[in-house]
């Protein structure tokens, strides 16, 4: 058995990627994702607008809450109720707020009301925890305000009770120590003196309330756009279609490919009169299949099962799914061209498929995590695709607002199919060695 361990060792030694697959990579996803592991957004976009915006600035200027947690930004103009839902359809903020009239009280007033963009669910919640809380805080200064102004004044009557009653004493004092001659005239001025006006009672204070978190209720002061209940259901399936389309596309399809060097088919392939471009072509072509049905299964799943709305362009949603098809189907195609068996693709495939799942967007959002890792969710293809399913099923967005998506996913597609075609020619030129 000791021989048996000692053998094992060194040919585990020997093999370089399982040994990186065990020992660096681990350290590696360690350090990754304990700077993405994060639900909680620390700062949000919100705009301003209004007739009462100067009252609502001045309150947001004032917050502690508000300088930690917005980042806020004024209309020039006031906004109409179609120029909101357009600008959060745009997600050019994650809240806008809408103050109608100007009002010194103006969070706790009526005439205060925020909109919130529900189709990122986690800015959405940190916009709601935020807003109650700044007005949990502005509530409580005004009380501590009011608690002053009352402290004031009964100060002020205490000290207004004690001169008068000093000088109703110096009158009594007078009146009966008086010793002239109580003439007529004199007992006239007497009766001529006015009365002493009543002494008020000292104000107590009014039991005024604080309120706190719990006591606001944010569904009176804010609507939510594209996701009303906040359902988590309605932001995972979106990106969750683009989790199976990556699995389907990266794991099967290179351990499809890797099959041809594993049984020598690929010296076969090198010899047939045809281009590597057509070899590719031909071996995905059922993978692709595969990939779009899944797609299309899982979104009407979604749909009706879960009740995810689905307002925008069936047209244009297919349009971006092939799209991203493509561009998997790509990387599995590459990491097959890379892989001498079906155990490395399988390891490569892990690599790929794992961190796409954790730092696209889908379970940590992109505004969460640290900025030493932010920039991996923004090379990866499924971000782009989760934007793209959120943003047709929930807003209706248009091509011009997921533009950047189109374009990323469309170099994405050129890039990777690029370089596993010319992989995959150099492999067939060479009769199927591995280098």
């Amino acid at each position: 058995m000791y021989a048996m361990a000692i053998k094992e060792l060194r040919e585990l030694l020997r093999d370089r990627r399982t040994l990186a697959l065990l020992v660096i990579i681990p350290i590696v996803l360690l350090i990754i994702f304990g700077y993405a592991a994060n639900f909680s957004v620390d700062r949000t976009s919100i705009l301003i607008t209004g007739p009462g915006k100067t009252d609502v600035e001045a309150v947001l200027r004032q917050s502690a809450t508000a300088q930690d947690d917005f980042s806020v930004h004024s209309a020039a103009t006031s906004l109409t109720q179609d120029e909101i839902s357009t600008a959060l359809q745009h997600q050019d903020y994650a809240a806008i707020v809408v103050a109608q009239k100007p009002d010194h009280n103006a969070l706790l007033s009526t005439y205060t009301h925020i909109y919130i963009d529900g189709s990122e669910l986690f800015s959405a919640q940190s916009v709601q925890r935020a807003w109650m809380r700044v007005i949990a805080d502005d509530n409580r200064t005004h009380v501590t305000e009011i608690r002053a102004d009352i402290e004031d004044a009964r100060r002020r009557a205490e000290a207004f009770k004690g001169d008068l009653s000093s000088i109703r004493t110096q009158i009594d004092t007078l009146r009966t120590t008086f010793d002239g001659p109580l003439t007529p005239e004199v007992l006239a001025q007497l009766q001529q003196q006015p009365s002493l006006p009543t002494i008020p009672e000292t104000p107590e204070l009014p039991d005024t309330t604080v309120l706190s978190i719990d006591d606001v209720d944010i569904d009176q002061l804010s609507t939510v756009y594209f996701n009303p209940d906040l359902k988590t259901s309605w932001i995972m399936v979106p990106g969750l279609i683009g989790v199976v389309i990556t699995f389907i596309g990266v794991i099967v399809t290179s351990i499809g490919l890797v099959r041809e060097r594993e049984t020598g088919t690929l010296e076969q392939l090198a010899v047939m009169p045809i281009r590597p471009t057509g070899i590719i072509l031909g071996k995905i072509a059922p993978y692709f299949a595969l990939a779009l049905a899944d797609a299309s299964a899982i979104t009407a799943i979604g749909v009706s099962l879960f009740g995810v709305p689905f307002t925008g362009s069936i047209w244009r949603y297919a349009i971006f799914t092939v799209l991203f098809v493509v561009v998997v189907l790509g990387v599995g195609i590459l990491i097959s061209s890379l892989s001498e068996t079906t155990g490395q693709a399988i390891q490569l495939s892990i690599m790929v498929v794992l961190p796409q799942a954790l730092m696209s967007g889908l379970v940590f959002p992109l505004e969460s995590m640290g900025e030493q890792v932010r920039w991996i969710g923004y090379v990866l293809p499924l971000t782009w695709f989760i934007k793209v399913s959120r943003g047709i099923m929930l807003r209706d967005a248009s091509i011009e607002q997921l533009s950047m998506s189109l374009v990323i996913l469309f170099g994405m597609a050129i890039v990777l199919f690029g370089a596993a075609t010319i992989r995959m020619h150099m492999l067939l030129r060479k009769g199927g060695a591995v280098r």
